[in-house]
């Protein structure tokens, strides 16, 4: 596997090269974003690793044009998971980087292997990762225009009431959050909960970011807590996060079966028990098939499911899987989802306006 470090920092990137060549990789290193983009121009590894903290390019911007010129993954490292220090990698996971973890801090750390075999594994792992599309950051934070929301079925969910969003993302996934969330009318009549794949330590930076993008309150989810409409919680790491009728919090340990931790699979089977046609279920970008199967089970106890248009998703895998299930009731990008949960909103909020539709959720056909 060939490897390409970008980082200011002289001592990281001999630390860094020696532990992947070490590993038996192909490493090459740049000292700044714009040696990185030149070395490019005629080396094609398969993964790269991003400092942060660059003068002149950082690793925010470096990012987003690698993305827009190679289509190649790259792992973001920061010298540290709080907030203050992590912005700049929590605006390149929304560029499209595919994770972020923290470096490490030399051989005489107590956690020195823990965080290289955690980097080892997930270079492994992103490397053989097809991105779908070049990704082009939009030149402002303005919205764009959603799609026309499909009234045929926007009635029908609304007649239910429902009670909850729930959402799932992984690799790919902050980018598609803020699509979806840059176009959601802050008025939501409902809670919405999100399970996002984000390495450990690094969900407090991302909720930060989360509620700078989005117009309604975001916060990490606590256990027992009853959940409140109009406010977008995150399930927080470690624990698996399902809620009850009454839309209280239920965290707990995984089991040794439940490969993810937060699980999607494990937030939709809940809400599939707890609210069956009050629910909508989200599935967005990212890598393997966590929250299909718990989709699918949502949708089959009458909840309304959407899944990102695998097209528009930077990692297809999750949208594909839960397709491939038909768990969805209507595949659309980002903003489309967007659109449809504003219908309904609408619709909840003006009981009096005749509602469309009364066809019962149709199975997209398989892409």
């Amino acid at each position: 596997m060939r490897v390409l470090i970008v980082d200011d920092s002289p001592v990281l990137r001999a630390l860094l090269r020696a532990v992947l060549e070490g590993a038996g990789y192909e490493v090459r290193a740049a000292d700044s974003g714009e040696q990185a983009l030149d070395m490019l121009k005629s080396y094609s590894p398969d993964i790269v690793t991003m400092d942060v903290h660059m003068p002149g390019l950082d690793g925010y911007a470096t990012t987003a044009r690698i993305l827009e010129l190679y289509a190649l993954p790259v792992v973001v490292l920061t010298a540290s998971a709080n907030v203050r220090d992590t912005t700049t990698a929590m605006r390149a996971l929304a560029a499209g980087a595919l994770a972020v973890l923290e470096k490490p801090r030399g051989l005489e750390a107590a956690d020195f292997d823990e965080r290289i075999d955690e980097l080892l594994r997930t270079l492994r792992s992103m490397a053989q990762v097809k991105i779908v599309r070049r990704h082009r950051p939009p030149a402002s934070d303005t919205p764009l225009k959603p799609a026309a929301a499909p009234l045929s079925q926007v009635g029908q969910v609304a007649a239910h009431t429902p009670q909850l969003v729930a959402i799932a993302a992984s690799a790919g996934g902050p980018a598609a959050l803020k699509a979806l969330l840059q176009n959601l009318q802050p008025a939501q009549p409902w809670a919405l909960i999100l399970v996002q794949h984000i390495a450990a330590g690094f969900l407090p930076s991302f909720c930060h970011w989360l509620a700078s993008t989005a117009a309604l309150p975001v916060q990490i989810a606590e256990d027992a807590q009853t959940l409140l409409p109009g406010r977008l919680y995150l399930a927080p790491d470690g624990l698996q996060t399902g809620l009850n009728a009454a839309l209280r919090v239920r965290l707990q340990a995984a089991s040794a079966e439940q490969t993810f931790c937060p699980s999607a699979d494990h937030l939709f089977r809940s809400v599939a028990s707890a609210f069956g046609k009050q629910a909508i279920g989200i599935q967005l970008s990212g890598m393997g098939r966590d929250g299909a199967e718990g989709l699918a089970e949502l949708r089959r106890m009458g909840g309304f499911t959407l899944v990102q248009e695998p097209a528009s998703a930077l990692i297809d895998s999750m949208p594909r899987a839960a397709i491939d299930l038909q768990a969805a009731c209507l595949v659309l990008p980002p903003e489309g989802i967007a659109a449809v949960l504003n219908s309904i909103a609408l619709q909840i909020a003006t009981p009096n306006v005749v509602r469309r539709g009364n066809e019962p959720c149709t199975t997209p056909p398989k892409s």
